[in-house]
């Protein structure tokens, strides 16, 4: 299949939201792009569901390439400022010592020699602006914009003025209609049929009328149309389904349409209420807790990663998740649900007792307990006599925390995630026997972390992430241990000194790794004469010092490899003995001398090729040309990289269907022009 065909009906259904308001978007966008210093502020209000976020971030995108940085950050009911602060430099470009030193006068001065673009969605509270403000210039002399969307009009006010006002309302009938048009046209394989057909129309229309002119309603019906057969007994059915009153519309349309899911699906939805509200989930983490809950059934026959991919886009079809972002092979790299949505998946998540968190669990909850999702842990004293079942244990912590020892009584637990920062790890979790998924890797430890971690034998996932430690005083995974992980699947580790080359010989079932700060002892246990796993299909590979000759050609089942060298590693890929079946290969911030076209042209599978962010010589050219070059290519992605030329010819490349190009003076060959898209 083409790897962009999932893709597509994503593109088209987003812009279908936009029905209605393109007076409104075009206004925003002049403003935006005006040197009138009174135009730097822009504040989209409007309530729950009228498609702030939506039309906020279509005009992001479609302006931000006219500013030298840009950033878009999720804010929320109950923000932590200093990841804003984080986030933000990350995307505007600060250099990652200026991130760990003076953050906040980093950022400010930052943003005050750059024309920046910054989109904060979902502010509610005053206060949340007042420490923004401390750090973000809104007096810039370069013209630098903001966005901001909010449900509360005062909100908007107390930020911009009155003057920075865009208020979003409800839809009339008829731009009600025109988006419920819209968005069934764009389910379909076959754009020029008429929908909804002549028949259905008038129950159609007052299908539309019931939804009360909200944006999220009416998207939220017609993915549940798009399941249902095209006759008019079917569409009545939902139409009688519907209350006429007013109060009752929206919350009536999200339970018709939760109740019209498979008894299958059901659970894959109402999983996202265990996460804080406006959290970007990542598939790959989500895909773990399924399996770690048995909601996804790992047997060996299809891909875990493959059998999530298929049931969140079953959800995004029915529009109750929000494709965030999507890989170069098409597949789902992260989502989002609305505001609204997330409250009913906990609401109906405690009435069907599926999980609790810890604003509605009440004392005699405790016995049935199997999922609990928590902000403080050191309120819970567990017991496995007083939780007996549970399963899944989420903590996303807003201050500092002490683990409790009892942790280790929960003998059921399959699933811990913690995120937020926390005094210690205690020993005790050595007696989660039938943890298969431990995610730490948003976790932030001030003290050492228990070695007994490497030595948990049912670990199927053990996810350390990113080494972000607070301070000097903290303390890394003791180095002098191996790791004994015998079942461990996938394995992400930093630093990756905890990690010995003679402990990863023995990881003969992984399928995904990922190493920071990968050196020699690694390399070469990695690329030995022997594969480290037959099953290893993604490697994902952070290095820190000149490469030597590696080879990767008895790896028969790696499809996906991703190089990453910190703009220190110079590559010169006539070194790399590639896998046979090399599918997607990913270069990040290397220093590249010479044309890595004349290597990669020749790999007999390769279908999505990245270039991301690489230092590169002024002299050399990337030669895509000649009749045996990327037979199987049909992705190519070349962003922050400064090269002088594109050699294109008809020959090379013949399955091309997608060009990713971020580079504004890149004068790009007439072939490549009409394959380009914005990811």
């Amino acid at each position: 299949m083409d790897v962009w065909d999932r893709r597509k009906k994503f593109l088209v259904a987003a812009e279908s939201i936009f029905v209605g308001r393109k007076d409104t978007l075009q206004e925003v966008k002049e403003k935006l792009r005006s040197s009138n210093l009174d135009c730097k502020m822009i504040c989209i209000v409007g309530d729950a569901g009228v498609g702030k976020t939506t039309a906020g971030k279509k005009i992001y995108k479609e302006v931000k390439n006219e500013f030298t940085s840009s950033a878009l950050v999720y804010v929320s009911n109950e923000p932590r400022v200093p990841e804003l602060l984080l986030e933000i430099a990350k995307q505007v470009g600060l250099e990652k010592e200026k991130m760990n030193e003076n953050l906040e006068v980093n950022l400010r001065s930052l943003l005050n020699e750059k024309r920046c673009l910054i989109f904060l969605d979902d502010i509610w509270k005053n206060e949340t602006w007042d420490e923004l403000i401390n750090v973000i210039p809104i007096n810039s002399r370069n013209c630098s914009r903001i966005i901001i969307t909010s449900r509360y009009t005062h909100v908007g006010r107390y930020i911009g003025g009155e003057s920075s006002l865009i208020e979003l309302k409800l839809l009339d009938q008829e731009k009600s209609w025109e988006l419920f048009s819209e968005s069934m046209k764009s389910s379909s394989e076959n754009m020029s049929e008429i929908f909804p057909p002549i028949e259905l129309e008038d129950i159609a229309k007052k299908i539309v009328e019931r939804c009360g002119g909200l944006p999220l309603a009416i998207v939220v019906v017609v993915g549940m149309l798009r399941q249902r057969r095209r006759d008019k007994h079917a569409w009545k059915g939902v139409l009688d389904s519907f209350s006429t009153s007013v109060v009752n519309k929206c919350s009536d349309i999200l339970y018709l349409s939760y109740k019209d899911l498979s008894p299958d699906l059901r659970p894959f939805f109402l999983y996202f209420g265990l996460f804080p509200e406006d959290k970007e989930f990542f598939v790959s983490n989500l895909c773990k807790a399924w399996i770690a809950e048995k909601l996804i059934q790992d047997d060996g026959n299809q891909n875990p990663d493959d059998i999530a991919d298929a049931k969140l886009d079953m959800l995004s079809d029915r529009n109750l998740i929000q494709v965030s972002r999507r890989d170069l092979d098409g597949r789902l790299i992260s989502c989002r649900i609305h505001d609204l949505l997330h409250v009913f998946c906990i609401k109906t998540a405690k009435e069907n007792n599926f999980y609790f968190t810890c604003h509605n669990i009440g004392s005699n909850s405790f016995k049935t307990l199997r999922r609990l999702t928590i902000d403080n842990i050191s309120q819970y004293s567990f017991s496995n006599s007083i939780t007996p079942k549970l399963r899944t244990l989420l903590c996303f912590s807003k201050k500092e925390s002490l683990i409790p020892n009892e942790i280790g009584n929960l003998s059921s637990l399959t699933c811990l995630k913690l995120s937020g920062t926390f005094k210690r790890m205690p020993s005790t979790i050595r007696n989660l026997k039938k943890l298969v998924t431990l995610d730490i890797a948003e976790a932030y430890f001030r003290f050492q972390l228990p070695r007994t971690i490497l030595r948990m034998k049912h670990l199927k996932h053990l996810l350390l992430g990113h080494a972000r430690f607070e301070s000097n005083k903290c303390t890394k995974l003791n180095v002098r241990n191996e790791v004994r992980l015998p079942n461990i699947e996938t394995f992400r580790a930093v630093p990756v000194a905890i990690l010995k080359a003679r402990s990863l010989q023995k990881l003969s079932n992984l399928r995904q790794l990922v190493l920071y700060e990968a050196n020699d002892e690694h390399l070469n246990a990695i690329f030995g004469k022997t594969p480290i796993s037959e099953k290893l299909h993604n490697l994902y590979l952070s290095l820190i010092q000149k490469l030597k000759r590696l080879n990767l050609s008895h790896y028969d089942h790696l499809t996906k490899l991703t190089l990453s060298g910190n703009f220190f590693v110079p590559l010169t890929l006539d070194i790399i003995e590639f896998p046979p079946n090399l599918i997607y290969l990913a270069l990040e911030e290397m220093k590249i001398t010479e044309d890595p076209m004349k290597v990669l042209k020749e790999l007999p599978r390769l279908e999505i090729l990245s270039l991301f962010n690489c230092m590169y010589s002024d002299s050399i050219a990337l030669d895509l040309s000649g009749a045996n070059s990327f037979l199987e290519l049909q992705v190519l992605e070349i962003d922050g990289i400064e090269i002088p030329e594109l050699i294109v010819d008809q020959t090379g490349m013949p399955k091309l269907c997608k060009f990713v190009c971020h580079q504004r003076d890149l004068n790009v060959p007439e072939r490549l022009r009409g394959k380009m898209v914005e990811l």
